[in-house]
């Protein structure tokens, strides 16, 4: 179903879902960006989110999945850590992230 703003349900769910899980980590001091195809504007309902964490504490390194997985309520997602990328891998997610704020 498009609303009004011509916006599939599935994308806005997602981009609320990615923006509440920003927020939740935020608050557990992890730094994370939406990166892929929610970050350029070419998602599609099928598609999972993709959150780059780029600095969080130590001991919470693995544990934020459970964080993202209760925000997103189910939809698919992926968590990429920005210190574990080869440098040229790093360079195209950073290109392309952006604050789930400005996801509207």
């Amino acid at each position: 179903m498009v609303g009004t703003s011509g916006m599939m349900a599935g994308e806005r769910r997602r981009r609320a879902g990615a923006k509440a899980a920003v927020t939740a980590l935020a608050a557990l001091r992890v730094s994370a960006l939406v990166t892929g195809s929610l970050a350029r504007g070419g998602f599609r309902t099928h598609f999972d989110v993709d959150l780059l964490a780029t600095a969080c504490p130590r001991a919470l390194k693995y544990a934020i999945e459970g964080v993202v997985e209760d925000c997103l309520g189910g939809m698919a997602f992926d968590v990429v850590y920005l210190d574990e990328l080869p440098g040229w891998k790093a360079a195209r997610f950073t290109a392309e992230v952006v604050d789930a704020s400005s996801l509207g």
